[in-house]
């Protein structure tokens, strides 16, 4: 560009552009003259333009390798800067860790305290209840107490009417004998009658009840039918088997005729009356039972003692349909294969008819009503309201 500029204001373009006139020759010989000086002047500056243009593409390619490694350092130190970061983290995440390890360590003993100390609470409360039912039983025992010392000289007698009742009532469900348990309720009676206390007639109302109701019941003598069906069971061994055979044939007449139309007959006779002591003929009809063997026999009157000792289990539990099957199976047994002509076996059929003929009837009565009184009295020296009431 700068060659250019110095070729449009050469020497040679001026002189083509300009007209030339004499006045001014002088002023063109000056012109020419700077021309000249001025075309020497840049030939000399054009050399110096070269080096400074090389000066300046070795800057910038100096600039450009400082920034690249500018650049490099730059981004080494980075990558360092963020290894060191990275390790920095993870020891702090160690130390957090440990840390919260630590935490965890140290918070557990406080725990377990907390929960000892709870366990310890409702330990607490659970003696706290106790020690107040206590003092409610010490309270309930005092007023006891203390209701037993105001009783009066006679509150032995109570006791032994309690005793009398509860005897009564084991006699009466336990032995069914309805007889002493009538009695030993009317001793009971008597009892609370001799206290001589108006307020005891409620219990002796009660007793009144209980002893109507006892006495209704139908007295069996369970006791003395046991002991006849024992008696029963030991004759068993002494009755006869039944061995009768069926009736014989009827004699006949073995004597000789002298007439001679009847030798036919007499011949007959003859011959049986020679055979008859070596030879007999029994018939028997197909109905009679057969002979029992000596092991049969035994286990036959085994199980007729069986029955009978059923029929006493009866008796106790008051089980009328029991005592009366077992009854009539042993019968049955006796009459069938025992000799029923014989007296001991008649008499042991007639006491087993005997014995059928017992009704037992169940005790309906469940409970005396003078008992929770007698308990009460006993307990508390006097009867509340609330137990007068219903009666």
């Amino acid at each position: 560009m700068d060659n250019n500029k110095h070729d449009a204001k050469s020497p040679e373009s001026e002189a083509t552009a300009i007209t030339v006139s004499p006045e001014t020759t002088d002023d063109i010989s000056a012109t020419s003259a700077s021309s000249t000086e001025s075309q020497t002047a840049t030939t000399s500056t054009a050399p110096s333009q070269t080096p400074a243009s090389n000066r300046s593409s070795w800057a910038i390619r100096f600039g450009v390798l400082l920034a690249l490694g500018l650049t490099a350092c730059t981004l080494g130190g980075g990558f360092m800067l963020y290894q060191q970061m990275q390790q920095q983290r993870l020891a702090q995440d160690a130390k957090n860790i440990a840390l919260q390890d630590q935490l965890q360590q140290a918070l557990l003993q406080p725990n377990q305290r907390i929960g000892q100390l709870e366990q310890q609470q409702l330990n607490d409360a659970k003696t706290y209840q106790e020690l107040t039912k206590l003092a409610e039983d010490q309270n309930q025992l005092q007023d006891r107490v203390n209701k037993l010392a105001q009783r009066s000289p006679t509150h032995w007698m109570a006791s032994e009417a309690e005793y009398l009742v509860n005897m009564a009532g084991r006699k009466l469900w336990l032995e069914k004998d309805p007889r002493t348990a009538t009695d030993l309720l009317k001793s009971a009676d008597e009892t609370i009658a001799a206290m001589n206390n108006p307020a005891l007639l409620p219990i002796r109302k009660a007793l009144a009840k209980d002893i109507a109701a006892t006495a209704s019941i139908k007295t069996t003598d369970i006791d003395g039918n046991v002991l006849a069906l024992d008696a029963l069971i030991e004759q068993l061994d002494k009755l006869p088997l039944n061995r009768t055979d069926a009736e014989t044939d009827a004699p006949e007449d073995t004597t000789i005729t002298g007439d001679l139309n009847d030798w036919q007959s007499n011949l007959g006779k003859t011959w049986k009356a020679l055979t008859q002591d070596f030879i007999t003929i029994r018939h028997k009809t197909a109905d009679a039972p057969a002979l029992l063997a000596p092991e049969q026999q035994w286990y036959l009157v085994e199980n007729i003692r069986h029955k009978l000792l059923q029929s006493q289990l009866a008796l106790y539990r008051y089980d009328r349909a029991a005592y009366h099957q077992s009854l009539m199976m042993a019968r049955k047994w006796i009459q069938t294969y025992f000799d029923t002509q014989d007296h001991k076996t008649a008499e042991a059929i007639a006491e087993i008819d005997k014995l059928a003929t017992l009704e037992l009837d169940p005790i309906t009565l469940k409970s005396f009503a003078a008992k929770p009184l007698l308990l009460q009295l006993t307990s508390y020296g006097e009867l509340t309201s609330s137990e007068d009431a219903p009666l």
